[in-house]
């Protein structure tokens, strides 16, 4: 079974081409491996992907639309580069089938060949209006027939499915992504992984002050995102202590300000370990206090490493609308006891200033609070949704 995958940003990389192209070989191959033996090869400007003939051709193409950077994939027939051989190969397509109309596309990248594209299309479209009675249609033919001639072969391709694009995922470097067990962060490590990032996972949680439902709840939500990426790490850091510590020694309308920093720095400690480059979060301008424009600038002056943000211009509604086209909608909303309702402010601050902020912990133990829940957080490997 062959199938041929094409790329678009890809194609854009210049002398860089060939390090995305391996990437996405290695991921298609990572990701089809459960259907048996597979060989993915570069082709001009397209991978040829070869499987076993028995494997189910539902699962090679969900499998296929979950891998970042393929544009378009479609089934293909494969065959000598001559007229002749073309032919049968078109004939054997279009036996069985009920068309009224097609149309023929004809591309030919090998130039060394007897016939051009435009004198294959014609000739391809002579034979199969006497081979079928169909009319030639090159507007909106029921039926297309998409040939490509390369050098050492001729491949005609079958229905086009697309692919999710984006660039493969480890081509852009690896960071930490903050993920809780609500709608947001999903989502955001859903766009970081589409934009080639590979990526680790860390969750704050308040257990056992409060249930152990929000780390589940993580668990399967990164098993759903490590379909795109293979066995990814998770990092469970206990922060019940510092927020009750913090309710003591802090005053209490910043505080959510103050957890946020701190949380900020405990990533880029475990980043440190993982080598990331960048933090990933789930904020988007304005949507609750934390995420003011205010709160947000004295947040990033705890931080060293770049954290990013895909979300931040998006509404509530657009984010909810792509949690539920990417399949994290319905773990998300179940019900559970995350951090960041615990000992939540009666009037958490909507603007903060990072000079009185780093003034307050100039009183607080903030390295210690940091090395204990370093010292306390379990590291977890998560095995992608079968």
């Amino acid at each position: 079974m062959l199938y041929v995958v094409h790329y678009a940003e890809i194609g854009l990389k210049g002398r860089n081409r060939p390090r995305f192209e391996g990437g996405l070989r290695a991921n298609l191959e990572r990701q089809l491996a459960p259907l048996g033996e597979v060989e993915a090869r570069r082709l001009w400007g397209r991978l040829l992907v070869e499987l076993p003939d028995g494997a189910a051709r539902e699962q090679v193409r969900s499998r296929l639309a979950q891998v970042f950077g393929v544009a378009y994939f479609s089934e293909a027939s494969v065959c000598e580069p001559e007229l002749a051989a073309i032919q049968k190969m078109v004939d054997e397509f279009i036996a069985g089938r009920s068309f009224a109309s097609f149309g023929i596309r004809a591309r030919r990248s090998e130039k060394s060949h007897p016939f051009t594209s435009n004198q294959l299309a014609v000739s391809l479209g002579a034979h199969v209006a006497q081979q079928s009675g169909a009319r030639v249609d090159l507007q909106k033919p029921d039926l297309w027939i998409e040939i490509h001639v390369l050098a050492e072969r001729a491949i005609l391709l079958h229905e086009r499915h697309k692919g999710p694009g984006g660039l493969p995922v480890g081509s852009a470097g690896r960071a930490m992504c903050l993920i809780s067990g609500g709608i947001d962060s999903p989502v955001a490590a859903y766009e970081m992984l589409k934009r080639g990032l590979s990526l680790r996972y860390v969750h704050f949680h308040s257990s056992p002050f409060t249930s152990a439902a929000s780390q589940d709840k993580v668990r399967d939500l990164v098993a759903q995102l490590a379909v795109h990426q293979g066995p990814v790490t998770l990092y469970l850091v206990p922060f019940g202590d510092i927020q009750q510590r913090l309710v003591r020694e802090a005053p209490a309308d910043p505080r959510i300000v103050l957890y946020r920093r701190l949380m900020i720095r405990i990533a880029q400690a475990l980043a440190a370990r993982e080598k990331a480059l960048a933090l990933v979060s789930g904020e988007s301008l304005g949507q609750v206090s934390s995420q003011t424009l205010g709160n947000l600038d004295t947040i990033n002056r705890a931080a060293t490493l770049p954290v990013l943000r895909p979300l931040i211009g998006m509404d509530k509604a657009e984010i909810v609308e792509r949690a539920r086209a990417i399949g994290t909608f319905e773990v998300s909303i179940e019900p559970d006891e995350d951090c960041c309702s615990y000992l939540m402010p009666r009037r958490p601050a909507t603007w903060t200033r990072p000079e009185p902020i780093e003034a307050i912990e100039r009183g607080l133990a903030i390295e210690q609070m940091i090395e204990q829940a370093l010292a306390r957080t379990e590291r977890e490997r998560i095995e992608p949704t079968t």
